[in-house]
């Protein structure tokens, strides 16, 4: 059984995959910010939960905003773990639907912080521990966005995008390593708290410089993540976490779409067209250019 320690474990995804996990047999750091604050409550259901289900896991204080945080954690977690990490689930992330110029240059800052700044982060932290291993997962959770570009997503798109450019990234790089990195894009899934957790822009008043068709179109966009009885179950993106952790070292993809709706095939095509891109680069510049 692993050693997992899974980011933004307090709500959505993330709390799904710590139950899910952990009922597997494996050991889940489930960590998040403001365990004696505002998620107290959500940190004490964990763990009653956890006992009850004799299952372990172990809630750990972690704002991936901050590296003396992360780096504090992870220490914390190795000493806990006897010095293993398994896997490590970059889950944490914050959203904005809205017109992009709505945010203030501070609040574009923080969701890069969370989305993509964070993840490095983390990588960098648990790398160490599974470079002596000589193995290990990293799964990043991205988004459909990172390969649609709607409109009131920009800057959401922006953050996601770039964190599957740096998942494909250090896919190759640590491939020779026995670490395997890769991405989740899962799609909308409107039952979790991706409209109740997301930020408002400062700048809202701007939108009355705006047309018709972009505020319409940002009208439909909360319209369509109204929860529903017919809206998909936020587990499916779980199941996909599991399925990766329990998979062989190398036998996982670098990409996986989950609940991407219509566009998935579409998606799917454009994450094989750029695996291929850059697999024919990593294997013909060192023919081209030999040592």
């Amino acid at each position: 059984m692993k050693q997992i320690i899974l980011t933004g474990s307090s709500s959505g995804f993330g709390l799904t995959a710590v139950k899910t996990l952990a009922l597997k047999g494996h050991t889940v750091y489930a960590t998040m910010r403001n365990v004696n604050g505002v998620n107290a409550a959500v940190a004490k259901e964990l763990t009653d939960w956890a006992k009850t289900q004799q299952v372990k896991v172990i809630v750990v204080e972690l704002d991936v905003t901050s590296t003396t945080s992360v780096n504090n954690a992870i220490a914390d977690i190795a000493k806990q773990s006897g010095g293993r990490i398994d896997v490590l689930i970059n889950n944490a992330g914050i959203s904005f639907m809205g017109i992009g110029e709505a945010l203030s240059i501070e609040q574009t800052e923080l969701l890069y912080q969370v989305n993509t700044i964070g993840p490095e982060r983390t990588m960098k932290a648990v790398l160490p521990y599974m470079h002596q291993q000589k193995e290990g997962l990293i799964i990043n959770v991205t988004s459909v966005q990172s390969r649609q570009y709607f409109p009131i997503l920009s800057t959401y798109n922006g953050t996601k995008a770039a964190l599957d450019a740096v998942t494909m990234g250090y896919h190759y790089e640590l491939k020779s390593s026995g670490i395997d990195v890769v991405s989740i894009q899962p799609g909308a899934y409107q039952t979790t708290d991706i409209t109740t957790k997301s930020i408002s822009g400062n700048n809202a008043a701007v939108e009355s410089q705006y047309g018709a068709d972009v505020l319409d179109f940002k009208r439909a966009l909360f319209k369509f993540f109204e929860p529903t009885p017919a809206s998909p179950d936020p587990k499916e993106v779980a199941d996909v976490m599991l399925k990766l952790v329990e998979l062989p070292q190398g036998q996982r993809p670098v990409s996986n779409v989950v609940g991407g709706g219509g566009n998935t095939d579409k998606i799917e095509v454009m994450n094989e067209t750029m695996r291929q891109i850059v697999e024919g680069t990593v294997e013909f510049l060192p023919k081209a250019f030999p040592a």
